[in-house]
């Protein structure tokens, strides 16, 4: 009953952002979809396969873990899906307005992503955040009337992929691209059949990098000096012409990446068996954390998951490997199932308030709507743990704010809105 329950409400929320598109920014409905691809979805499909991992598998039976993760995962949506319901369907804003300061953001963030190799430690998720405002700037040339502006949007992307492939990481193209695709269809209002045609194209994208990611990354990693988007085909077109996709398998493997499941499903076995329940540690560290800045908390906990990791799975990490506990699975590891289940009510809920406090700033200076990426880049994210979330959550929107101060005070930016 409940894995139905739930794979019909990731349908019902698949639905609901698909909707939204071009009305407005669903950008919490992206958040709520992709926890329940990773949290429900990929689960499920895992329990109707036979398992040949030998740690990529789901640690406890169907019944225990649906049982838990479905009602944490529907409180977790309702207080996301009543602010929306209050929330205007759609946001008419005249992004045209700011298109006199589009380049200058722009060129704000390219001079952040090259500052930021001679900056030290301490100031690199500063710059990192600066360096996102290279997008904004691109995001609002799309909505100038002028050919030329508009192809600064599409070099973006062009640079998001170039870079993608040069670093093989590829997790900026794949959310970046996700968001530029939202602004996309605020502009261009496209139909229904564009907007399914554009998201099958995305997800067969996706599954592409899927699958030759492990073998591209290790060529890049090891030292290749090649053309590396010519590698990159080539390894594709082995696993196409190999029947890499035609065997029984490849659906497992590609289901692994989607199936947050596996992390959280061990949680459930080891902890409190093997591990007593954190009791609200790692929350109370998240927050610490997040508010206070390193020289005042020596014993900060670094982004990463690999300490919470190993704890509460009783699995072994490599060095250099990081994983997340997500928050649903962090969430059981402090309270267990039925406070686990309230704590992710409360976790919905606040993010809802944080939602509708943007919104509320937004209607005084509403190019903030074209920052919601860069504040909600790890939000988003179904695989992270509360203090990196919190942390990012927290940061971004100082930076923003600060930004928004100087811009006005500075440069004599008029982003108030006058009535």
């Amino acid at each position: 009953m409940w894995s139905v329950l739930g794979v019909v409400f990731v349908l019902f929320i698949s639905w609901r952002f698909i909707d939204a598109l071009g009305k407005s920014l669903p950008i919490l409905e992206l958040m709520m979809l992709i926890a329940g691809l990773q949290w429900v979805v990929g689960p499920f499909i895992s329990y109707g396969q036979e398992t040949t991992h030998y740690k990529y598998f789901m640690y406890v039976d169907q019944e225990t873990y649906m049982s838990y993760i479905v009602p944490a995962f529907l409180c977790f949506c309702i207080p996301l899906l009543i602010i929306l319901k209050n929330q205007k369907a759609s946001q008419e804003i005249n992004f045209l307005k700011y298109l006199p300061f589009a380049k200058a953001l722009l060129f704000i963030g390219i001079g952040a992503d090259v500052l930021s190799r001679f900056t030290p430690q301490s100031l690199a998720f500063f710059f990192f955040l600066v360096e996102q405002f290279k997008f904004i700037g691109a995001l609002l040339l799309l909505f100038s009337a002028k050919k030329l502006d508009q192809y600064y949007f599409y070099g973006a992307i062009f640079y998001l992929l170039i870079n993608a492939l040069s670093r093989a990481m590829f997790h900026d193209l794949l959310l970046w691209g996700v968001f530029m695709f939202m602004y996309w269809c605020i502009k261009n209002k496209p139909a229904l059949r564009t907007r399914l045609a554009l998201i099958f194209a995305g997800i067969v994208f996706a599954i592409m990098i899927q699958s030759v990611k492990a073998a591209f990354r290790s060529q890049v990693w090891g030292g290749f000096q090649g053309n590396k988007v010519e590698l990159f085909v080539n390894l594709l077109d082995e696993k196409v012409s190999s029947g890499y996709f035609e065997e029984e398998t490849t659906n497992e493997q590609l289901n692994v990446r989607m199936n947050q499941g596996w992390i959280i499903s061990a949680i459930m076995y080891y902890t409190p068996t093997f591990q007593s329940f954190a009791a609200g540690e790692t929350v109370k560290e998240a927050v610490f954390s997040s508010i206070l800045p390193r020289f005042l908390n020596p014993n900060k906990k670094l982004a990463g998951g690999q300490e919470n990791f190993e704890k509460y799975t009783g699995l072994p990490l490599g060095d250099g490997t990081s994983m997340g506990m997500s928050i649903i699975g962090e969430s059981y590891a402090n309270f267990g199932v039925f406070n686990g289940i309230i704590f992710m009510s409360f976790w919905g809920g606040f993010l809802a308030w944080y939602w509708k406090k943007i919104l509320s700033f937004a209607y005084d200076y509403p190019l903030i709507l074209m920052f919601l990426p860069i504040i909600f880049l790890q939000v988003v994210k179904a695989e992270t743990e509360l203090v990196v979330v919190l942390n990012h959550l927290f940061k971004a929107s100082i930076v923003v704010t600060l930004f928004f101060w100087v811009a006005r005070k500075y440069l004599n930016w008029p982003l108030k809105e006058t009535v």
